[in-house]
Order: C-alpha cells, then structure tokens, then sequence
C-alpha cells in the first residue's frame, strides 16, 4: 500500500445553502515520479429537493502548468457560465458547448443531494447533470446495500455504511485518448461507502476505485475530522 496525496476540505452548511473550500496535493513515493496539487471553492443553495451550484471555483498544478477556471450560475440555475486559463485543448479534449451548460449542477452539490437522499431512507440511485467548469458528465449512483467497513488504518472509520456504486459518464470536456473508459453501469469502477456520524450528519467515509494500474482508497481521517452543522440566526 503506497500513499500517493491528502486532501482537506471544510464545509460550511445549513438548510438553505453550503459552501465548501478544499485542496488537495500529492506525498509520498508518488512524488517521485510526479507532484500534483489544486485548490476548489464550491457555493451552492437548496431549489426543492436538490442542491444547484451557484459558483465553483478551481485551481490545479500539474507537470508545473497551472490550470484555472472560474463558473457560476444564473439566479435560477438554468445556465453555467465559466472562464477558463487556458482554454480547452480540442486537440486533446472533446468540445463543450453552450448546450451542455444548461440544466446541470456542480459534482458536490449532486453528492449533497444524494446524502439529503440516504438521510431521508431513500436508495443510493440516481442521475445527476454535472459540470464543474471544464468537464461536463452524467453522474450515476448505484445503491449496493449495507456493509461493515474494516478499520484497516488507525485513523479510519469502522463500523456500517451504505455503500454506493458511482460512475462519470463523460459528455464533454474529457480526453480524447484515455485509458479511463465507461464501463457496465451495473460494475461501477467506484463505491462510495457512507455512514451516519451522529446528529443526523451522513458522511462518505471511504471511496474505493479500480483502476488500471490498481485499486485507489481514500479514506476520512476520523481523528481530524469535526461535524458541526452551522446556522443562521
């Protein structure tokens, strides 16, 4: 077991609206062959049942060039606006066009409304419109039941979680030669292991995805991680 990044976040949340800062960076032996590091700040509100992004905000470095974009939402959320440095490589990526920037959200706020789906008693199954300012997918969720997750490390959660099957159906915005292809729906090559931590706060806990080269895990550090749920006055 190699360890190739850490990532932290802090959200911010009430019954209306959220707001999330993270960033993430690559350690370890992974360093030795290549550094990574980015930043994401997400603003999103409550229309109905669901979550829709207003703002997303990203930035990353990767091989020392720099990618920036910037998008938010108009007053209903119908469309997404982004400004992106650079520009999308056509000769790399697939096109995004003006279409595919309607009726979508951002990937947090599609989570966001799945977890509100858990608490409430629902399967973990859905499909959500996303977009985060470069790619534009299909979220899909997959709801697989309940198991016992192993405290395989000493900061790790042990205990039940539902666990979700979750797959990106790329759209747009992704390479046009990759590796990393759609596969069965029914086979997601993600699962999303969520728990309840108490005072009705439902958190994925440990993702887990195959890939080519072998099986990523991410997991929540129980140790640093605190729950609040904040109010307005």
């Amino acid at each position: 077991a190699v360890g190739v990044g850490t990532s932290h976040a802090l959200w911010q949340f009430n019954d209306a609206q959220f707001t999330m800062r993270g960033a993430f960076k690559s350690n370890g032996l992974i360093t030795l062959f290549t550094e990574f590091e980015g930043y994401i700040s997400v603003k999103a509100i409550k229309q109905g049942q669901n979550w829709q992004g207003q703002q997303i905000d990203m930035a990353s470095i990767y091989k020392s060039k720099s990618k920036t974009s910037e998008t938010s939402w108009s007053t209903k959320g119908a469309i997404a606006t982004t400004r992106l440095d650079p520009p999308l490589d056509l000769d790399k990526v697939y096109p995004v066009n003006e279409d595919m920037k309607r009726g979508v959200t951002d990937p947090f706020s599609a989570m966001m409304t799945m977890l509100d789906r858990l608490k409430a008693g629902r399967p973990c199954a859905g499909t959500f419109q996303i977009y985060d300012g470069r790619r534009r997918a299909e979220l899909l969720f997959t709801d697989f039941g309940i198991e016992i997750v192993p405290k395989d490390r000493d900061f790790g959660y042990q205990g039940k979680a539902m666990v979700c099957g979750v797959e990106i159906k790329p759209l747009g915005g992704h390479r046009l030669k990759t590796r990393f292809k759609m596969r069965d729906p029914g086979k997601p090559r993600t699962k999303a292991y969520v728990a309840d931590l108490g005072n009705g706060v439902f958190v994925p806990v440990r993702f887990e995805t195959n890939l080519f080269w072998g099986r990523l895990v991410t997991r929540l550090n129980m140790r640093q991680s605190k729950f609040e749920k904040l109010h307005n006055d």
